[in-house]
């Protein structure tokens, strides 16, 4: 089998700080890319169709070989070979040349995928960067969503995002507050597809995109952590009352002296926990049964 020169394209997941939920309604989200992520191989090769697999960490996670029309010929998941057939097809309606020789892919993931911190979003800016269609365009025909994910995939620094315009604006967040970020697992991937159709149901006024706004305004003007933790407070309050839930602080740590908030779809993946003593933070989620957890620089793109 002749095999070509191998083409290779990387992109970041992500986290969103402020902005869950009501980035779908106008308001900006601010958001940090993050140095895990994923890699994408490619190369021709003289076997017609499309070979596929994909690995999480060390380990083979999902493999697939496709026909010329894109018709499955074995897969270890049917589900997924679905998916991305849809976001195959996306890319052949736009430039079909790029399926005239058989191709094999190689995507590799550095993160456990069900961290949630952005499996799908990085394929599609990985296949995006292959094919040079646009990642907005594949996203909207596949997984929906905000786009800030997409935003974040190739960005280099934390950024806010509006869906309008799909416009991004690179920021800064001074040592002074990340340095009391202690970022951790919550133990369950939530499904941000149904989350958003949940919160679709909800009613949410202007003033509610506006006040969003201002707590993310008020947040890049912090110097302390203490400032950052009047801004994540507002901001749970804000969504704890349009989501009709509580707080996960409420909920779950209700002892916990620092701040606590939500990052993403309520209820599943990180959030984020302030604090001023690592080791006591540490100790503190370990003694609940967290002990997947981050900080800034350890999570962080660099």
């Amino acid at each position: 089998m002749i095999v070509t020169e191998t083409k290779t394209y990387r992109a970041s997941g992500k986290l969103m700080l402020f902005g869950e939920y009501m980035v779908l309604k106008g308001a900006p989200c601010l958001a940090i890319p993050l140095h895990y992520g994923q890699t994408l191989q490619v190369e021709e090769i003289s076997e017609p169709g499309v070979e596929w697999k994909s690995f999480e960490l060390n380990d083979v996670w999902f493999t697939t070989r496709l026909d010329t029309a894109f018709n499955s010929i074995e897969t270890s998941d049917q589900e997924k070979s679905e998916v991305l057939v849809n976001l195959l097809n996306v890319i052949r309606k736009e430039k079909p040349e790029l399926f005239e020789t058989g191709l094999r892919f190689k995507a590799q993931s550095d993160f456990n995928l069900q961290w949630g911190l952005g499996s799908s979003s990085t394929l599609v800016s990985l296949l995006a960067q292959w094919s040079g269609v646009n990642p907005y365009r594949i996203l909207e025909e596949t997984f929906g969503g905000s786009g800030y994910d997409i935003a974040c995939a190739t960005a280099v620094q934390p950024i806010l995002y509006e869906v309008a315009g799909r416009k991004t604006q690179e920021v800064e967040l001074p040592e002074s507050v990340t340095s009391n970020f202690l970022f951790v697992y919550s133990g369950n991937k939530q499904n941000s597809r149904n989350e958003i159709k949940r919160f679709n149901k909800r009613e949410t006024a202007p003033e509610d995109v506006k006040q969003i706004q201002e707590i993310i305004t008020q947040s890049l003007r912090a110097e302390t952590i203490s400032d950052f933790e009047k801004s994540l407070s507002e901001s749970e309050n804000l969504l704890s009352e349009i989501l009709g839930m509580q707080t996960l602080k409420q909920e779950r740590f209700s002892d916990y002296p620092f701040e606590i908030k939500s990052l993403g779809a309520w209820g599943g993946d990180f959030f984020l926990a302030t604090f001023r003593e690592e080791e006591q933070a540490r100790a503190y989620f370990l003694e609940k049964g967290y002990d997947t957890m981050f900080t800034y620089r350890e999570l962080i793109f660099r």
